[in-house]
């Protein structure tokens, strides 16, 4: 098998992105954005616009490879629109899932944020929370059946989750992304610049984080004891999941040595590889990345992934990904149509083992 390659630019492209590159740089620090984030990064924003699609979330997921059980937990907070979502979801190993979603308004006290029977507590800003849920959760055997499921189909088992998530690295901030590896993406992409205000579509305050994950989940009457490691996020602007033509997000972590978070946004002209490696406790934003994506005969249910990073202090991987459980969300607004593919994914590098979540954005379209 041949290795990956990054694409190249040619001379008259290199000139470009030098010029965007100088260009975007200059703009960053005129704005004063980027830099390490402060205490208040973590909080609620007010919502800068009435937009339909203004959206405040906070996810986590989490993954023990002991057990190679793994989930993740998502609230989003819709302050234009009559309800919050809340969501957690459990890979209770084969292609069995535990599913919970929570509607209203989320209650916010102080450092606890609570939606229904989904709980986050924020221990210390830009470093620990604390993930709660006690409740019903939807038992379902096969996750693929997830879109052909009605409520009188589900099976419930009691849950209890109590996971520690504590920082392995500093918050990663995406407006500190790498001004040349963007400007080269830009070029070689064909963007048209006007496009790229369409990638505030999907939420333009964004950091990332890795962390090690503790705690237990009970099933019933079993109680698992969790010892992982997982990712969060905290992201908030607009969130209009039918804007991107293409979207991808991986995250893993390989022990407290390295972890990384790459995600792909491709709306209209503008195709960016954007994220970071997590190298013993320090982030290096990307430089430059390669992905290729084996899918089912579907074509869109992922099945293999293998990607190469380079990171902006000079270091390599490559990396390939099998994934183990996709759950397929099926998403609508004003008769479109977004599946969102979350999938447990066992990663390799080199003789490194890590376990994470590979999401996948495809749209559909209208159905008739």
């Amino acid at each position: 098998m041949q290795g990956l390659r990054f694409q190249e630019l040619g001379f008259g492209e290199k000139a470009k992105a030098g010029i965007l590159s100088a260009a975007l740089t200059f703009a960053k620090k005129v704005k004063k954005v980027g830099g390490p984030l402060g205490y208040g990064a973590e909080f609620l924003h007010p919502p800068a616009s009435r937009d339909f699609n203004w959206n405040e979330s906070f996810y986590f997921n989490f993954t023990d490879p002991s057990s190679k059980l793994g989930g993740w937990t998502r609230i989003g907070i819709l302050p234009n629109q009559e309800n919050d979502i809340g969501a957690l979801m459990i890979y209770a190993g084969g292609s069995r899932i535990l599913a919970y979603r929570s509607g209203g308004r989320t209650a916010i006290q102080g450092d606890e944020l609570r939606l229904e029977s989904l709980e986050y507590r924020r221990l210390e800003p830009l470093k620990k929370w604390r993930i709660l849920f006690q409740g019903d959760m939807a038992d379902i055997d096969d996750s693929m059946k997830i879109p052909e499921l009605s409520p009188d189909d589900l099976e419930l088992k009691k849950v209890e989750v109590d996971l520690t998530f504590e920082s392995m690295a500093p918050c990663f901030d995406f407006k500190d992304a790498h001004p040349r590896a963007l400007a080269e993406m830009i070029v070689q992409a064909g963007t048209r610049l006007e496009d790229l205000r369409q990638v505030a579509k999907v939420s333009s305050e964004h950091y990332e984080q890795a962390g090690r994950i503790t705690g237990t989940i009970k099933i019933e009457d079993e109680i698992i004891p969790f010892d992982g490691s997982g990712h969060r996020d905290h992201s908030w602007g607009l969130r209009d999941w039918a804007a991107p033509r293409l979207w991808t997000w991986l995250s893993c972590q390989f022990g407290d040595e390295l972890s990384f978070n790459l995600s792909r946004v491709a709306i209209a002209s503008v195709d960016i590889l954007n994220g970071y490696i997590s190298r013993d406790g320090s982030n290096y934003a990307l430089r430059r990345a390669a992905l290729e994506t084996e899918f089912e005969d579907d074509g869109i249910t992922q099945k293999w992934l293998r990607f190469q990073m380079e990171d902006s202090g000079g270091k390599t991987i490559e990396i390939t990904g099998d994934v183990m459980t996709v759950a397929p969300l099926q998403l609508e607004s004003e008769g479109h149509w977004t599946q969102v593919n979350e999938a447990l994914t066992e990663y390799h590098y080199r003789n490194k083992v890590g376990y994470g979540i590979a999401e996948y954005l495809h749209q559909l379209g209208s159905r008739t």
